[in-house]
């Protein structure tokens, strides 16, 4: 796990698949920031490829979307100097 002000990156690696999440501050066009989310992803052999294919949708559609809200929930108490566990 590797964290700075404005990045976030953390690894998992098993037979299965090996994964990078990568997250990171931009600034917005409002003055404000938003959350940028990188999951990359490669699998280990054909039963990492049959299973990172089968999980995909749902990666997408369920979630990453509920994980990135939560983690701007988290930056952005964090920045208010509030201190909850949300990670």
């Amino acid at each position: 796990m590797v964290v700075t002000h404005d990045e976030y990156a953390a690894e998992m690696a098993n037979t299965t698949a090996h994964t990078v999440c990568h997250l990171s501050r931009v600034p917005a066009g409002d003055g404000g920031y938003e959350l940028r989310m990188a999951a990359l992803d490669k699998p280990g052999g054909l039963l990492g490829r049959i299973y990172l294919a089968d999980i995909k949708p749902f990666r997408y559609l369920i979630i990453y979307p509920a994980l990135t809200r939560r983690w701007e929930r988290a930056w952005l108490n964090r920045d208010r100097g509030v201190n909850e566990d949300t990670w």
